[in-house]
């Protein structure tokens, strides 16, 4: 029980130290059924990698322009990360509630962050500083079914494949501010990424509440991003999605 206890200590302070530089995205799953089909989607949400580490803010915007060609913006900001993507896809109704959907778009991202470091027995307490950016071509491909029952409930899985290419620079100074060439850091290996996502509405014809939950699976940063670089595994979100 104490060897337990000792490793959820360590993974926790690596967790607090580390720098994260993506995390799932929650994107609406819009359901677009028709030519015309207008979501706008407002949400908050919380990503983790052990511990809670990043609050994000976003919408997302999503039209039918015809009877199966669909477009899509989304942007969401958590004050020291933000990140952008679009995307134009197709759709395909299934039946009267059924619907397959699939897109090809292109995101970027950056994140930042100063903040004080811990001291250790080697390592004298100072501050910290990571900067940097990343781009994101992907494809995605949803089903779901859309207005079940009274209470117009939606299901929705989609699944996004794409290749995270990041430019991330760590930067360590000692408690006089002066730079640590031996601590700084450096990453830009590209990563397969893999993102499924699960998501649930429910309400009126016009306005529903909806949750998300998102994983991402990256092909090396957990693995060899070494101690100042991680990615979370997974963001919960909710907020209102209006439908016109």
């Amino acid at each position: 029980m104490k060897r337990i206890f000792t490793i959820l200590a360590v993974a926790a302070t690596l967790a607090l130290g580390g720098c994260s530089i993506y995390h799932p995205q929650t994107v609406d799953i819009p359901l677009i059924n028709h030519a015309g089909d207008t979501r706008l989607d407002v949400a908050a949400g919380v990503s983790t990698w052990l511990l809670p580490d990043v609050v994000t803010f976003g919408g997302t915007i999503s039209y039918g322009a015809t009877d199966w060609l669909a477009l899509q913006g989304h942007l969401n900001y958590g004050g020291d990360n933000i990140y952008f993507q679009a995307a134009p896809g197709a759709y395909l109704p299934l039946g009267e509630h059924g619907l397959l959907e699939g897109y090809a778009g292109y995101g970027i991202g950056s994140s930042w962050r100063e903040a004080q470091a811990t001291s250790s027995d080697t390592v004298s307490a100072g501050t910290y500083a990571y900067s940097g950016h990343f781009s994101l071509p992907f494809g995605q491909v949803n089903i779901g079914w859309h207005d079940l029952g009274r209470a117009h409930i939606d299901l929705a899985l989609g699944l996004k494949g794409g290749a995270y290419m990041p430019d991330f620079q760590y930067n360590r100074y000692d408690a006089d501010g002066v730079l640590m060439p031996s601590r700084c850091s450096h990453y830009s290996t590209p990563n397969l990424l893999i993102e499924p996502q699960l998501q649930f509405r429910i309400g009126g014809e016009r306005v529903k509440y909806c949750l998300r939950i998102s994983m991402a699976f990256l092909s090396d940063i957990n693995t060899n991003g070494g101690e100042h670089f991680t990615a979370d595994f997974l963001t919960i979100s909710n907020g209102l999605t209006f439908s016109f």
